[in-house]
């Protein structure tokens, strides 16, 4: 039995996949099992996973077409490890990564977590994934609320979890189809602790592949079913304040189409703000002046994390 299982999930991943199984070979901690869950991909990912002879790549091949919620949920229950490691088909580990978070695996701890760079090839541009804390030291201990007052900070390629905390939690609900990671995140951060690796483990890439509008409708609308399952545990300052964000970021989407115009737009009057709609522009001017003005966390630490 190994300690940690490496969870990925693929749907036609052949551009990136081949970097992203290199990054889990390369790890310097080496007690790990790999679950590939190929999500009915119609491109050469199986032929690509079938390359390589590492006895610890379990390859699955999904009965049917699922959500990312019920892709996710699939591939944890042929999971054997204490801990939960996940990795996306597009993302890249620093080969450090394992290593530095089970040195910070302890009692009362489901969630290990650490920094991320978000990376655009095409362009050469790199930011922290988490802009709410990219001055700062990542947030450790409870973070359940933090997780909803800064929005979703952990990149899910950046996440460990205890088993036995997702097993606690129970599965994730069918509504949830695309945000499986932040019901995760909430759901064990109820109950467990977290730690946090402060220097870079991961790479986020940001590429063309972006989601269906469906997709794009419902990566609104969930976050607003995890605020009413959590809404009495929360500040009601708090939730209201989610809400009318989530409402109107859902409600712009809707306004994108003719079909569902009408609808956003009684959305973005009823629920969201104008206002708050309005000062996003400003406050991406302002993050961009900052990270000019300031050095970002991470730039003291990537090239650290990299090396070993």
């Amino acid at each position: 039995m190994p300690l940690v299982s490496v969870i990925m999930n693929v749907r036609n991943g052949a551009s990136f996949l081949r970097e992203a199984l290199d990054s889990v070979l390369a790890q310097t901690f080496v007690d790990w099992e790999l679950i590939v869950w190929d999500d009915c991909s119609t491109d050469n990912s199986a032929q690509i996973v079938s390359q390589y002879r590492d006895p610890r790549i379990r390859y699955f091949l999904s009965p049917e077409d699922t959500p990312l919620g019920k892709a996710r949920d699939s591939a944890i229950r042929r999971a054997s490890g204490e801990w939960l490691a996940f990795l996306d088909q597009d993302d890249v580990w620093l080969p450090r990564k394992l290593e530095m978070q089970m040195a910070l695996a302890g009692t009362g701890v489901g969630i290990i977590y650490g920094r991320t760079v978000m990376f655009d090839a095409r362009h050469g541009n790199r930011r922290d994934y988490d802009y709410a804390h990219e001055f700062v030291a990542l947030p450790e201990g409870n973070i359940f609320t933090q997780l909803f007052a800064d929005g979703c900070f952990l990149a899910m390629s950046s996440a460990v979890l205890r088993r036995s905390a997702v097993e606690d939690v129970g599965r994730i609900p069918p509504a949830i189809e695309v945000i499986p990671d932040y019901y995760l995140y909430a759901a064990v951060a109820r109950h467990y602790q977290a730690r946090a690796v402060q220097d870079v483990i991961c790479r986020y890439r940001l590429h063309p592949g972006s989601m269906s509008r469906s997709r794009r409708l419902r990566l609104h609308q969930e976050p607003l079913l995890l605020i009413d399952q959590w809404a009495d545990w929360l500040d009601p300052k708090l939730v209201a304040y989610r809400r009318m964000t989530y409402s109107t970021a859902l409600a712009l989407e809707q306004m994108r189409s003719r079909k569902t115009l009408r609808a956003g737009i009684a959305r973005l009057w009823a629920q969201g703000s104008l206002l708050w709609l309005l000062s996003r522009p400003w406050v991406r001017v302002g993050r961009a002046m900052r990270r000019k003005l300031r050095r970002p966390y991470w730039l003291g630490t990537e090239l650290a994390s990299d090396s070993g």
